[in-house]
């Protein structure tokens, strides 16, 4: 189990969101309702760019 727990912990996969939360949550003052934004927002970002990345990728072949 403790070695299941180290392979989860040390893949950016995990890490990298858990610590782009945590800097979320200090800049915000660890006020949850803002926090919640922060994360909505960038998420939505993060869709609309690779959304546009997928048709991008399907109609401009050159």
């Amino acid at each position: 189990m403790p070695a299941l727990i180290a392979n989860q912990l040390y893949r950016p996969s995990v890490v990298l969101p858990m610590v782009a939360l945590m800097q979320v949550m200090v800049s915000q003052d660890f006020n949850l309702g803002q926090v919640g934004w922060v994360v909505a927002t960038r998420g939505a970002q993060a869709a609309l760019q690779r959304s546009r990345e997928f048709i991008c990728a399907a109609h401009c072949r050159v």
